[in-house]
């Protein structure tokens, strides 16, 4: 556990010296216990992942999925790309959460019958995991935005993947 995995949340009001002793701030703790490492190209396709995700690119989304396990044996490639191109050109045309998406995207994946390496996947649920949480503690906060003002930065694509590298390591 780390200042990282905790939370504080305190009401909101007039600030004042006294009033602080009167509120009954809430400490969350926060861990996800899920650990997993990644190599270079598993970092890398997974990154072209979530950019395609961030960008509501469902073909490329698609092909990027293809390629998250060393071995794929996705009987029907082709109808599996179709069918997550389709689905996000519906997501594009109507409000749907980013996460509803994702879990909707992991059923195609699950009737497709496409592989994911272990190491991928928990990353993914890992995300799915923390961005409930964020959810529910901050349901303002726009997760596309976030990813859109991470992921399309040049300078702080290899930022991204050290703090991956040291949120999933080991």
């Amino acid at each position: 556990m780390h200042p990282g995995n905790i939370l504080v949340r305190v009401t909101h009001s007039k600030p004042s010296h006294k009033q602080i002793f009167r509120s009954k701030p809430l400490v969350i703790l926060l861990d996800v216990g899920l650990t997993a490492e990644l190599s270079k190209k598993d970092r890398v396709n997974l990154l072209d992942f979530f950019k395609a995700v961030a960008l509501q690119d469902g073909r490329t989304a698609a092909e990027c999925t293809l390629r998250l396990s060393k071995q794929q044996n996705c009987p029907n490639p082709r109808a599996f790309i179709e069918e997550v191109e389709k689905s996000f050109g519906f997501w594009r045309t109507h409000v749907v959460h980013p996460a509803d998406c994702m879990q909707q995207l992991l059923e195609q994946v699950r009737r497709h019958k496409v592989n994911i390496d272990a190491d991928i996947c928990t990353v993914m649920v890992t995300t799915l995991v923390l961005e409930g949480w964020q959810r529910k503690l901050d349901p303002g906060y726009d997760v596309l935005q976030a990813l859109n003002s991470l992921l399309f930065r040049v300078d702080l694509a290899d930022s991204l993947f050290d703090t991956i590298e040291k949120l999933m390591a080991p």
